[in-house]
C-alpha cells in the first residue's frame, strides 16, 4: 500500500506535533533524523511529521486523525467560498495547455487536505490521478479551457502580429474558467474569494473586469498560489487533463509522444497537431 502524505504550513507542523502528542491515543517515538519534526504511533499506525510540511503515514486511520485536528492549527479559517485557478502545459512544447478553476467551500478545505491534495508539482502523475478522480467524484465544482496546440500555433502569430504575449492567452483563460463558476455560485449569494498564480497582474485584472465585478469579489494574484488548497486542486485538474489530452493524441496519432525528442519533432509533418511549434523552434535554437 502507498503511504499516506498530508500536507500543511511549514509553521503549523510544531503545533500539529503539540496536539497529537497530547492526546492519550497517540504515544510519541524518538525521531530518526533532523529533518523529523515528530514521530508518533497512533495505535497500529506510524504519523512522521517533516520540516517541509509533509505528514506521512502507513495507515489510512491516520487521514480521520489528522482531518479533525486541521482546523485547530488553521490560523485564519477561511469564511469565503474560494475559487482557485491554476493552468498547466505553458512552458511545454508536448501537448495543450489546460487552465482550471475550482471552487472550495469553508468546511470543504480540509476535506481536500485531508485527502492528500497540494500542488501538483508535488504528486506523481498516478496520484494526480487519483486526486483528480476524487475532486470530480466529490462533485467539487470545476470549470476548464484547454487550448490544443493546434489552436495554440494558429493563435501565437495573431498574438504576435497584434503585439500580444502568451500572458494575454493565459490572462483571457483564467477569466473564462473563473467566469464560468461564478456564473454557478452568483445566485448563492456567497462571500467569495479569488486566487490566482501571479503571472502578469494588470493583463489578469483587465481579464477579470468583464467576468466579476471586484467590488464583490476579493481577487488575489500572488506568487506560489498552490499553497492554497483550492490552487493546489486547480493544479491537479488542469494536470490530469493535459496528460488526458496527451495519451489521446498518443491513440490518435499512434505514437508515444512522450517520448519524441525536439528533434523527432521538428522533422515530422504532423508536428502541429501535438506540439507548440515556437517552442520547438525555441528549444532548437538554445
Amino acid at each position: 500500500m502507498a503511504p499516506i502524505v498530508i500536507k500543511v504550513n511549514k509553521d503549523q507542523i510544531s503545533l500539529l506535533k503539540q496536539l497529537l502528542i497530547s492526546r492519550i491515543d497517540v504515544k510519541q517515538l524518538k525521531t530518526t533524523n533532523p529533518y523529523e519534526v515528530f514521530r508518533v504511533k497512533y495505535y497500529d499506525c506510524l504519523i512522521i511529521g517533516y520540516t517541509t510540511g509533509k505528514i506521512v503515514a502507513n495507515k489510512e486511520t491516520a487521514r480521520t486523525l489528522i482531518s479533525g485536528l486541521l482546523p485547530k492549527i488553521s490560523r485564519e479559517p477561511d469564511r469565503k467560498l474560494v475559487i482557485g485557478s491554476d493552468e498547466a502545459g505553458k512552458g511545454e512544447w508536448l501537448g495543450p495547455i489546460v487552465v482550471a478553476a475550482v471552487a472550495v467551500k469553508p468546511a470543504q478545505s480540509f476535506e481536500l487536505q485531508a485527502a492528500g491534495v497540494m500542488d501538483s508539482k508535488e504528486l506523481s502523475l498516478p496520484r494526480i490521478h487519483e486526486l483528480a478522480s476524487f475532486i470530480r467524484d466529490n462533485h467539487y465544482l470545476r470549470k476548464h479551457v484547454i487550448i490544443t496546440p493546434r489552436r495554440f500555433n494558429e493563435l501565437f502569430d495573431e498574438l504576435k502580429d497584434e503585439n500580444r504575449t502568451l500572458n494575454d492567452l493565459l490572462a483571457w483563460g483564467h477569466s473564462t474558467a473563473i467566469g464560468d463558476i461564478l456564473e454557478s455560485v452568483r445566485q448563492d449569494n456567497e462571500k467569495i474569494r479569488v486566487i490566482i498564480d501571479e503571472f502578469d497582474r494588470i493583463k489578469t485584472e483587465q481579464r477579470l473586469r468583464n467576468v466579476l465585478d471586484q467590488s464583490e469579489v476579493e481577487v488575489i494574484q500572488r506568487p506560489k498560489a498552490e499553497e492554497n488548497i483550492a490552487v493546489a486542486a486547480a493544479s491537479i485538474i488542469a494536470r490530469d487533463l493535459r496528460e488526458d489530452y496527451i495519451d489521446l493524441l498518443c491513440k490518435r496519432l499512434q505514437r508515444d509522444l512522450r517520448i519524441l525528442t525536439v528533434e523527432d519533432a521538428i522533422a515530422d509533418e504532423r508536428a502541429t497537431e501535438y506540439s507548440k511549434i515556437s517552442y520547438l523552434k525555441k528549444r532548437t535554437q538554445m
